[in-house]
């Protein structure tokens, strides 16, 4: 929203109008985090950009971007490699089709970019599909999901950071005294320290104790629920993080969060290794995959989780501590 939908300049008089004209040239050139939207797209780039990252491939050829590959597998839920008469080994978003013994085994594909195209190829000769999962589904609607919350949240941050700065909230019976007071709030947003000019302000509003709701305490709590939503989303797709939950965790607890842990990421890494696999046999290639370095305590840390707790369950423990 800008301040122009905010306060009617026109209505403004002498120093506070200009005043005013310059925080509003301020605060246009700035980042607008209330806005979802923009939020959204920035976290739906930033959410995407984190899982072409999980996976690490050796040995691809120079005509196969690792970038491209995974591009185009997270975007589809499944992509080809085929070898390009013109281009040499190549990845391509593709489509299957054809009659298979069971479903989403199509035993055939077709691809069509700006700059080359195939049809009849069949699935495991002409033509190696890249499946991001056992089911072939896209990551999209999952980074979107999650990045519309995380928008909101951000959002609400603002907001809160904002209002935290007022300790009351008048309304005024006079339009006047309104737009004087919002040109106030314009230079609050600023982080300015700014009065009303209007004499009899003080008669005329009728104040309300804002931080008596419990406003104070309102944006570390957003703040948490952003950082969760955050945890969330990693965890679905079987990337733990430090948890905020500071108390002790049932040995139930911990065999879930492990299995689900190495369910979504593991899935992912076997598609793409039997993938691999194909390659190499068609079109006598040695590429291999892996968790990138950066993922790749997840499999370690699990393994502790799951020997730490057999080992508590076999000294008769119930319970096992999450690491803060």
């Amino acid at each position: 929203m800008g301040l122009s939908d905010i306060i009617d300049f026109m209505k403004l008089k002498g120093k506070q109008k200009s005043n005013t004209l310059g925080n509003k040239a301020k605060y246009d050139m700035m980042e607008d985090t209330t806005d979802v939207f923009k939020g959204y797209i920035y976290y739906k780039n930033f959410l995407f950009e984190k899982l072409t990252k999980i996976f690490k491939y050796e040995n691809l050829p120079p005509t196969i971007p690792q970038e491209a590959l995974e591009d185009y597998v997270l975007n589809f839920g499944f992509a080809g490699v085929v070898k390009n008469e013109k281009f040499g080994m190549v990845a391509v978003p593709c489509t299957k089709y054809g009659v298979g013994l069971y479903p989403r085994y199509e035993p055939l594909a077709q691809y069509c970019t700006p700059l080359m195209q195939g049809r009849d190829l069949v699935v495991g000769r002409d033509i190696v599909v890249v499946k991001n999962n056992t089911y072939q589904l896209s990551c999209i609607p999952l980074v979107e999901r999650y990045a519309r919350q995380l928008a909101d949240a951000d959002s609400s941050i603002t907001i809160a950071l904002e209002n935290a700065r007022i300790n009351v909230v008048p309304s005024f019976d006079d339009e006047e005294s309104a737009e004087s007071y919002k040109a106030y709030m314009i230079a609050n947003r600023l982080g300015q320290v700014d009065t009303v000019a209007d004499a009899s302000f003080i008669q005329k509003g009728n104040f309300v104790d804002y931080q008596k709701n419990g406003q104070s305490t309102l944006p570390l709590a957003l703040v948490e629920t952003r950082n969760e939503i955050l945890r969330s989303f990693l965890l679905e797709i079987g990337i733990t993080v430090a948890s905020g939950k500071k108390e002790r965790m049932v040995v139930d607890e911990v065999n879930v969060n492990s299995q689900l842990l190495m369910f979504n990421l593991h899935d992912m890494l076997d598609c793409r290794k039997k993938a691999m696999d194909d390659i190499n046999a068609i079109f006598g290639t040695d590429i291999s995959v892996d968790l990138a370095e950066e993922y790749k305590f997840i499999t370690s840390l699990v393994d502790y989780t799951t020997n730490e707790k057999v080992a508590l369950e076999n000294r008769g423990d119930k319970d096992v501590k999450t690491q803060d």
